[in-house]
């Protein structure tokens, strides 16, 4: 029951880019399944990997960080820095569904330019790992040595690899403080909690289907927040793997949803805008707020505006105010309001606003229509 307890919590928040209805609850439904299955354990896989060593490349003549594969935490410890260079940290930690998340924080003193080294992970694997790596600030670079691949990140994109080993090194660009969150996921455990079609279909999505493999992917802020405000500083213990676990679950579900908008049928989005635009149109004139939309469409707010200005030629934004402005034309053409009844009616939060929306439009003032024939322009 305590593992329903973190299903539940991770429900509570709402990104921004949930999946369809139908697709989450095949998620859902999945997890629970392979809960209540025989010999299903929900203690830390501890086996994913063997002990973990970083090597301080920032202070080569410290002596490495060797973390044991059966403690269950890395408490925040010190990360060395050469005098005046600047200060930082690391901590892990293993959540009760068997996977590990890890943050690490970089603050540079002023007046410092270029990349530098600052560590190098090595690990073997005992299965195949799902390996992400968010920014939150700052940049940098993933060298990883197997796949001889430089990985550049920063805050608008993340790094994904489908692993079967670590070896990698970690250069920061000292112009600016930065931190990273990184999230390590065994690929059975990811198959028990998505499903075994689910996570395959996210690793094709993510463009790391074969093994091994990586990819640097743009990823919106709201999706990537899920995963870096895992680590809660004001909470301890059991609370903190809670939160933590909950909070990795959320990002799951909202990584998914990204990818089933690249993979929905071209056919299937396009019924949707359609069905969407008979929506607005039916609409009393009001703005619809652009995130329930998306939810309820089963997309994030990026795909369905673009692929509403695609099918329609206009963003959603455009099509509601252009489709609001014809209204209020035809209200004051019929003498039906008065200006101020009109904006108030379209939700215009005053006239002042309707007027110079309107003047955009049709090139003359609200005022003029009624009173004759508008002159084809009228300097404002």
């Amino acid at each position: 029951m305590a593992s329903y307890g973190f299903l539940r919590t991770s429900l509570l928040y709402r990104p921004a880019a949930w999946p369809s209805p139908a697709l989450l609850c095949e998620i859902l439904h999945e997890f629970m399944r392979n809960m209540t299955q025989p010999g299903y354990d929900l203690a830390p896989m501890h086996a994913n990997a063997t002990d973990l060593c970083i090597r301080w490349l920032s202070e080569p003549a410290t002596d490495p960080l060797c973390v044991a594969v059966a403690r269950r935490e890395l408490p925040r410890t010190a990360a060395p820095f050469p005098a005046g260079r600047g200060q930082g940290w690391v901590e892990l930690l293993d959540l009760p569904l068997g996977m590990h998340v890890c943050r690490v924080v970089h603050q540079f003193a002023p007046g410092l330019t270029g990349l530098t080294p600052m560590s190098a992970v090595r690990t073997e694997l005992n299965e195949p790992l799902l390996f992400i790596q968010t920014t939150r600030v700052g940049s940098g670079v993933l060298v990883d040595r197997r796949l001889r691949q430089r990985l550049a990140h920063d805050a608008a994109t993340g790094i994904f690899q489908h692993l079967d080993g670590v070896d990698h090194q970690h250069w920061a660009d000292t112009r600016a403080s930065i931190e990273v969150t990184a999230l390590g996921i065994g690929y059975s455990r990811l198959q028990a909690i998505l499903g075994a079609a689910t996570a395959r279909d996210l690793l094709t999505a993510l463009g790391i289907a074969a093994l091994p493999s990586a990819r640097v992917q743009p990823l919106p802020r709201p999706v990537t927040a899920l995963l870096e405000s895992c680590l809660a500083d004001h909470l301890t213990g059991p609370l903190r793997q809670l939160h933590a676990q909950a909070r990795v679950l959320d990002f799951l579900v909202a990584l998914v949803g990204q990818g089933s908008d690249r993979e929905r049928p071209a056919a299937a989005q396009r019924q949707a805008l359609h069905r969407l635009r008979e929506e607005l149109d039916q609409l009393p004139g009001r703005v619809p707020d652009l995130d329930e939309l998306a939810r309820r469409y089963g997309y994030s707010v990026r795909t369905l505006n673009a692929g509403f200005k695609r099918e329609f030629g206009q963003t959603l934004y455009a099509y509601v105010t252009d489709r609001r402005l014809a209204a209020a034309h035809a209200c004051l053409v019929g003498g039906q309001a008065s200006i101020k009844a009109v904006a108030a009616r379209l939700g215009y939060a005053n006239v002042s606003h309707f007027s110079q929306a309107f003047t955009r439009k049709f090139g003359y003032r609200p005022g003029r229509v009624g009173k004759g024939s508008p002159p084809e322009h009228e300097v404002v």
